[in-house]
């Protein structure tokens, strides 16, 4: 053998299923899995297949085991058979969720023509394992959205950590309940500017876009979704982004850095109406950049009313600060 010729060891398939079911013997199911996995990439024996997949079932990889049953068999969900990766794939398709997919695959086998007993009560025994998993996140999710509108009732007396805790639950609602809720949180005049914010932003990542009412400054009004854009791709936010990144990043990076997440802050105030603040971006910017820089007012007018806003802003940001002190 030449210098630097690779040495290839041969891989031990009997050895990593033996290992594999020892380990299953002995009731050790991660490590199972993990063995048994080694000797299936190298050899996918008929023999071993179905246990490796259960394995991967019960050691919560059933995305997993459901890849491998539809590469073996791409038209098994067509296919309509009944042996034990079919078993296995119904099993796949519960342990991962898909509780439609589940009810409709094993119906379909119910109905298959010559079905055994056996086979038959099978089916019956995990349909009502669909069933009962269903009721289980069933009964969670009402535990939870009791929980959600208990803690609504004291929302308006809670610091503005307990509100984003609060606001980060909303995601597990479903949508019509979330609705509802986010509606009376965005009129509710107690609850902090910024997580209204994010409140909106709830509605862009479920792919709703209704005509809501709101009291984001005070006083009400009416805000349709359809027609807004989330803040990063506001035009004030790209515009001030870019003039930060060409103005000033060259003079001073840092400083740079600290004004995009301050910008990033005050909008998250402000949105969606920070056109009504901020009319002209690159005027804010440059006092802000003063202020930053500790120098002095000019004295106009404009700037001072600028500064007077940013200072409002800050104001209503130090309880967001104070919660990370």
């Amino acid at each position: 053998m030449e210098m630097g010729e690779k040495i290839v060891f041969p891989l031990n398939y009997e050895g990593y299923l033996k290992k594999g079911l020892l380990a299953f013997e002995e009731g050790n199911l991660q490590l199972a899995e993990e063995w048994i996995g080694k000797a299936v990439a190298i050899k996918k024996a008929d023999d071993i297949l179905p246990l490796y997949l259960m394995l991967l079932q019960e050691t919560d990889q059933a995305e997993k085991s459901l890849e491998m049953i539809t590469e073996m068999r791409p038209d098994i969900a067509s296919a309509i058979s009944v042996d034990d990766i079919d078993f296995l794939y119904l099993k796949g398709l519960l342990h991962s969720g898909s509780f439609d997919m589940a009810r409709e695959q094993i119906e379909a086998r119910k109905n298959t023509f010559g079905l055994s007993m056996e086979h038959q009560f099978a089916l019956e025994q995990l349909e009502a394992e669909v069933e009962k998993v269903e009721l289980k996140n069933l009964e969670k999710k009402l535990k939870k959205s009791s929980e959600i509108l208990q803690a609504e009732k004291t929302i308006d007396t809670q610091p503005f950590h307990k509100q984003q805790v609060y606001a980060q639950q909303l995601k597990e609602l479903e949508d019509d309940q979330f609705g509802k809720i986010a509606q009376r949180l965005l009129m509710n005049n107690n609850l902090h500017r910024m997580l209204k914010t994010e409140i909106i932003h709830q509605f862009f990542a479920r792919g709703l876009h209704p005509a809501i009412s709101v009291r984001l400054d005070g006083t009400e009004e009416k805000l349709d979704l359809a027609g807004l854009v989330p803040l990063i791709d506001s035009k004030t936010y790209k515009e001030g982004m870019a003039y930060i990144r060409e103005e000033i990043a060259n003079k001073n990076p840092t400083m740079a850095d600290a004004m995009e997440n301050a910008f990033f802050m005050q909008l998250s105030l402000l949105y969606p109406f920070e056109d009504r603040t901020i009319p002209s971006v690159t005027e804010w910017l440059e006092v802000l950049y003063r202020i930053y820089n500790g120098t002095g007012s000019t004295g106009e007018p404009s700037e001072k009313s600028i500064r007077d806003e940013i200072e409002k802003l800050e104001n209503k940001l130090a309880d967001f600060f104070g919660f990370f002190e």
